[in-house]
């Protein structure tokens, strides 16, 4: 059984065992699994994040893993930075009249 939301799939991989994989890389690219999932109770699940992702480690439910992880991976715009010329470094010379 796989899940699949745009860029991340997540995949059931054994009884309560998931894997959450990137499909910019190809599957037998270790880069490919973004973590593992596993459910230690009816309403939880542990993850182990193969990337640094700035998310929880426990969940209800695996899919909610998938759902966090799209949420947050969006690619934003950069945030402009306001560009001034260079400073006139050069000697001013006085005017003589």
């Amino acid at each position: 059984m796989a899940t699949q939301t745009g860029r991340f799939e997540l995949r059931k991989i054994g009884e309560a065992e998931w894997v959450i994989c990137d499909g910019r890389f190809h599957p037998q690219d270790a880069r490919s699994t973004v973590a593992r999932i596993w459910e230690v109770d009816t309403n939880e699940c542990q993850v182990a994040w193969l990337r640094d992702v700035p998310l929880p480690t426990v969940y209800a439910a695996a899919v909610d893993v998938l759902e966090d992880l799209c949420r947050t991976s969006h690619v934003t715009k950069p945030v402009p930075i306001a560009h001034f010329p260079p400073a006139d470094r050069s000697p001013r010379h006085a005017l003589h009249a």
